[in-house]
């Protein structure tokens, strides 16, 4: 027969358990790759109960004592659902940077004309999707989806389920963080923006030269062609500014996750 305190404590590191499965599940939720609808629910929800028990028998030790309130508990699961998601969020910064360098580039090659005369038709963007891709196929060939499990064996030393607090510092992070998005966006998109200002120039020149042309109609056909010219010769470059980026993606996921725990602000 189990006694009151054997029940405590399987009933403890139970919970335990539930509340990291919750915090994968919320990493699971929004990091790259692992968020694809192209992954069956069931197989992420299987990744996450294994990962969710290997993690609970190395760490539930260390976790400070937890009330058995219901009400307690509830919140502590949205905290650690919450702590999941802004970690997968982090993880997408570069994503996020590749597809805003594609709609930059779609709108100069003019394949996003219709939100001029429709912002609301939600016109998809077709470089963006290339060069998500692309980060995508460097994210997997530096093993970024192993470090993302890696990262949270991390964050159960980090951060420890009953320590959470969003301070300045996380603030100043996520900024910083988006802030490098849109410099990375630009870098990625100057070579073709650059090519096709260039262009732009060459038609308005041709438009003086030879006012009878239609510079309107050929406009299209000649950016476009350009465009996707300068596409396939920027790829390589286009792939080595994406893998120098993401291989700091690990040490600044590390950073904001530090200042979750305001024990541990730097």
């Amino acid at each position: 027969m189990l006694y009151s305190e054997s029940l405590y404590f399987l009933s403890g590191k139970f919970i335990i358990g539930i509340l990291i499965f919750i915090r994968i599940t919320g990493m699971m939720a929004s990091a790259p790759f692992l968020k694809s609808e192209a992954i069956p629910v069931s197989v992420k929800i299987m990744l996450s109960v294994i990962l969710s028990i290997v993690v609970t028998s190395a760490f539930w030790e260390e976790q400070g004592e937890i009330d058995l309130d219901l009400w307690f508990i509830t919140l502590v699961a949205f905290k650690e659902f919450f702590l999941g998601l802004i970690f997968g969020f982090c993880a997408n910064f570069i994503f996020f940077a590749a597809r805003m360098a594609g709609s930059l580039i779609d709108t100069e090659m003019g394949f996003q004309t219709s939100l001029l005369f429709d912002p609301s038709s939600g016109a998809p963007t077709l470089l963006g999707e290339i060069y998500e891709l692309l980060v995508l196929m460097v994210f997997l060939i530096l093993n970024g989806h192993h470090h993302l499990i890696e990262g949270i064996f991390i964050s159960l030393k980090a951060v420890p389920l009953m320590q959470f607090e969003i301070t300045t510092s996380t603030i100043d992070l996520l900024i910083k963080g988006l802030t490098n998005v849109l410099i990375l966006s630009v870098k990625l998109a100057s070579p073709l923006i650059v090519a096709l200002f260039l262009t732009n120039l060459s038609l308005a020149l041709l438009g003086r030269i030879a006012p009878q042309t239609n510079i309107f109609t050929l406009s299209f056909q000649v950016k476009v062609f350009v465009g996707l010219i300068m596409l396939f010769l920027t790829i390589p470059l286009m792939v080595y500014v994406a893998k120098i980026a993401m291989d700091s993606f690990q040490e600044d996921i590390l950073k904001v996750l530090m200042t979750l725990n305001p024990k541990r602000v730097y």
